[in-house]
């Protein structure tokens, strides 16, 4: 059944919804939505998926943390729709997962926190505050000249909502932006769009920082290779925000310790928490982040989920549909 068809089918319900909360701010998230005044939904939280089993009896929709919802899903029979808390969604739409729903996800909500990461990152690299901490620890009076934004290039892999938010705060310090996105994107804080059929590494050649914002898909993992580090400035930047599939991570070790990138801002990895025994850790030139670039809070993502159930009940097409074969 394609997500027309879906929708069709979302029409006024004379009968009680019942959504199933399943995240580790199953509580908060709770509270909001009872507080919101929604009709005809009757709501059951948890923190813990082994808990769910004595409600799952005609639940039809869920909101949750993917990664909760993945294992309570053979149970919910009666499903039509799932509200993701997370911007990305890829335990729901790996090969093999059901599709006999329709899915949501999560924009609008992180750009900003996203902006606030990368302008961080890379006005601490310009400003070499990490090598003026160190100097102050051996009381050296370090008069390093600092660089600056301005007039720096960055590119930007994934122009949606996140990359165009980190593409608009760029703009504010005069930096110079390129966006690479499944159709070139140009606009007013874009100054040089590029799209699938365009050449990755064109696009990498002449860039200060390279910011990966891409989802989880077969296209694109792996994506920064060798390849693509070699085709870079040697003081080029990598910050990667979007998801740990994207990188080639023994590419992105050899080409911080060759040389051919200066080195590289981390936030996700492919194995997540990282391995105690990852070269990430001891490569110099690499800063780990732990996954925490943007947070999912409920005050955030709940009223997403308020809009979109109102929109269930009147039948009118959902926002932020997921393609479940896509992944995005």
């Amino acid at each position: 059944m394609n997500i027309g068809t879906k929708i069709k089918h979302l029409w006024v319900h004379a009968y009680m919804n019942k959504l199933l909360i399943l995240s580790k701010n199953a509580s908060e998230y709770s509270n909001i939505i009872k507080n919101a005044g929604l009709k005809q939904l009757e709501v059951y939280a948890f923190e813990d998926v082994t808990k769910t089993k004595t409600a799952c009896d005609k639940l039809n929709i869920v909101l949750g943390d993917p990664d909760l919802l993945l294992q309570a899903l053979p149970e919910l029979d009666h499903l039509q729709w799932v509200q993701s808390t997370w911007a990305g969604v890829r335990p729901l739409v790996k090969k093999g997962c059901r599709k006999d729903y329709i899915l949501t996800g999560v924009k609008n909500v992180f750009g900003s926190i996203m902006s606030e990461y990368i302008i961080c990152y890379m006005l601490m690299n310009e400003r070499k505050v990490l090598r003026r901490f160190a100097s102050q620890q051996k009381k050296i009076w370090d008069t390093t000249t600092p660089g600056q934004l301005k007039n720096k290039s960055i590119g930007i892999l994934g122009v949606g909502s996140i990359g165009m938010s980190i593409a608009r705060t760029a703009k504010i310090f005069h930096m110079k932006t390129k966006g690479y996105s499944r159709n070139p994107v140009s606009c007013e804080f874009i100054d040089k769009g590029y799209g699938h059929g365009d050449s990755l590494l064109d696009f990498v050649r002449d860039l200060d920082y390279l910011v990966s914002v891409l989802p989880d898909t077969p296209a694109t993992t792996n994506l920064l290779d060798e390849s693509i580090f070699k085709a870079m400035k040697p003081q080029a930047i990598l910050l990667n925000v979007g998801r740990g599939n994207v990188l080639d991570e023994a590419a992105l070790v050899k080409a911080v310790n060759k040389g051919y990138i200066s080195g590289a801002v981390l936030d996700v990895f492919k194995e997540e928490p990282l391995p105690k025994t990852h070269p990430f850790w001891n490569t110099p030139g690499i800063m780990i982040t732990a996954h925490t670039a943007a947070m999912s809070f409920p005050k955030d993502i709940a009223p997403i989920f308020i809009e979109n159930y109102r929109r269930f009940q009147l039948g009118k097409p959902l926002r932020y549909v997921v393609d479940l074969n896509l992944g995005y």
